[in-house]
Parts: structure tokens; sequence; C-alpha cells
């Protein structure tokens, strides 16, 4: 579903979770560590860290958000999952969050504003 909202605001945990990847520097060359953000909170979410961004790590790591003991004590209300990108896994990234009362948004802009918490503090570490 394409988003044309460019801020909500969230009235519980996980109501809005954005999902999302950071390169950063390792002494083995890039690797690419997958975070998610809770809109309500500003709690980050780890899934773990890979050498690239493929399509089967993306799937990997949205089913690890939704199996993450934090992320596990709200799903049951409800969540959308916001992405700014990975339009062409909507089918597979559905068949993973519908199971587990997910819904699915695109919207760029309030994927930025989700994410920046947890980006700002991650930077001031790399």
């Amino acid at each position: 579903m394409k988003g044309k909202t460019n801020s909500l605001k969230a009235s519980r945990p996980c109501e809005y979770v954005a999902f999302f990847t950071m390169e950063v520097p390792s002494m083995e060359g890039p690797v690419f560590v997958y975070m998610a953000c809770d809109a309500f909170s500003g709690f980050g979410f780890n899934t773990g860290a890979e050498r690239d961004e493929s399509p089967d790590n993306i799937i990997k790591h949205i089913y690890l958000l939704t199996e993450d003991k934090e992320f596990v004590r709200h799903r049951h209300k409800g969540f959308t999952l916001v992405l700014d990108r990975f339009e062409d896994l909507s089918d597979r990234i559905e068949g993973i969050i519908k199971g587990v009362n997910g819904t699915l948004l695109y919207n760029k802009s309030l994927h930025c504003e989700i994410a920046k918490p947890v980006r700002a503090s991650f930077t001031k570490f790399t």
C-alpha cells in the first residue's frame, strides 16, 4: 500500500514500525545492520547483520522482527510495518506479516520520521 500521510501519531507500542538497513564498516568490509524502530517509544530492534541486502536477507530479518520477544508482546493488537523501499518484495513481506496481525505501508517520509531516532543514536557509535 502506498502511503500519502507524512506524519502519523502512534498511540501505542508497535502500532507503526519502520524497518530499515544501515551499511556500516567492519574489519572485513561493509556489512548491513538490519534494524526497526517503534514510532511510539523510539525503541530500536536489531535483528542482526549480513554482508548484503539480498531479498532473502530482507525477508529473513522481517521474519526475525516479527518473532522478537519485545515485538511479540504487542503484535496481537496489530501493527503497520512502514518501509521506504523493497516494493518488489511486497507479496513475500505481506505473507509474513498478515499472519501476525500486520499491514504494510510504503511511505518514505513517514519511514524517515520513525527511523530517525535509531539512526541518529546508532551513527554516534560508528
